[in-house]
């Protein structure tokens, strides 16, 4: 990764001010390429919105090679727009619009982050009467660690137009908005992986509990089928889902098309991010009605030789943990 330009504008909407940056940052900087290495790599790990600027967006038309403006002066513009949006705002948070530019592989990025302040100890020393003395100080302005995900930001590829975005829902005007994407960069973004696997679980235990489906059971199965299919694949699809979960059951699956057709889900959902996936579904999670909770290796939960569910007339169910090798206690002391 080649940085080409970095600079930073402060939002300081607590103390009623922008401070725009007049020159880019040195980049040449003890550690400084490195922590913007990893807020990159950060953000690109976490469960961002995909889209596709248009000619006629705001935010193309300000990164437009052809108007002009330095880079220092597309990110002011930009930093302007940002603090009129959040300063009247009491729920958004103050904090600075770090603004990069960079190259990776064959393409060029853009790419902007808003950092939220973090308050923050340090010590000071300081002089009473001739003595020193070392006195903790609040800072009010610390920037988040470079291992911190950002809250907010956007990277997009300048040889295609594509973005990756992340933003937090804020109360603004006394609605929940997506002000980052709907009032800062007028743009609607395609939903996240997460936003439709939120929606997919939801059809999943809609449908489940209207044709008499065990949740558990349901839910389990769409966890394994979205594990499998992202490791193999890097992408969910509903159908196999479908499948998986109602089986022959023609009825369940047309509802719950239709469901996942109400939440404007489509069939195939690609996963840019898929070792994060991965990661978070390997293991199958239940609590049990007596409080006890139990935590599975998918490989173990698919292995019938290790875990088993059975089904009693009477309702209830047995869970069977099977050809145990050793026990290890997890006790903390």
């Amino acid at each position: 990764m080649i940085i080409k330009h970095a600079i930073l504008h402060i939002l300081d909407k607590d103390q009623g001010q922008l401070i725009a940056s007049q020159a880019e940052m040195d980049i040449n900087q003890s550690g400084i390429h490195e922590y913007f290495e990893k807020i990159i790599e950060k953000f690109n790990q976490g469960d961002f919105k995909t889209g596709q600027l248009q000619g006629d967006d705001y935010l193309a038309a300000v990164l437009d090679d052809g108007n002009g403006l330095t880079f220092a002066e597309k990110t002011t513009r930009l930093a302007e727009k940002l603090y009129d949006v959040i300063q009247a705002q009491t729920e958004i948070p103050a904090g600075d619009m770090l603004t990069l530019e960079f190259a990776e592989g064959q393409a060029d990025f853009f790419a902007m982050f808003k950092v939220n302040f973090a308050p923050r100890y340090s010590h000071m020393v300081d002089y009473q009467a001739d003595a020193m003395v070392n006195q903790l100080v609040l800072n009010q302005a610390i920037l988040p660690g470079a291992g911190t995900t950002p809250e907010e930001g956007i990277i997009v590829n300048l040889m295609t137009g594509a973005y990756r975005l992340i933003e937090k829902q804020y109360r603004v005007d006394g609605h929940r908005t997506n002000y980052f994407s709907e009032r800062f960069l007028e743009m609607v973004p395609l939903t996240s992986v997460k936003g439709n696997l939120q929606g997919v679980k939801q059809a999943v235990k809609h449908i489940a509990n209207k044709f008499d489906i065990p949740e558990f059971e349901a839910l389990a199965t769409t966890q394994a089928t979205i594990f499998q299919s992202v490791s193999e694949f890097s992408k969910i699809d509903t159908d196999e889902i479908a499948e998986a979960v109602f089986k022959d059951n023609v009825t369940a699956k047309e509802a719950y098309h239709e469901s996942l057709q109400n939440r404007a889900i489509n069939h195939e959902i690609k996963v840019d991010n898929s070792e994060r996936y991965q990661k978070k579904y390997s293991v199958q999670k239940f609590k049990l009605a007596s409080g006890i909770e139990i935590s599975i290796p998918m490989a173990a939960y698919q292995d019938r030789d290790q875990v088993e569910f059975a089904n009693h007339p009477d309702g209830k169910l047995t869970l069977m943990i099977k050809n145990i090798d050793g026990i290890d206690s997890k006790f903390n002391a």
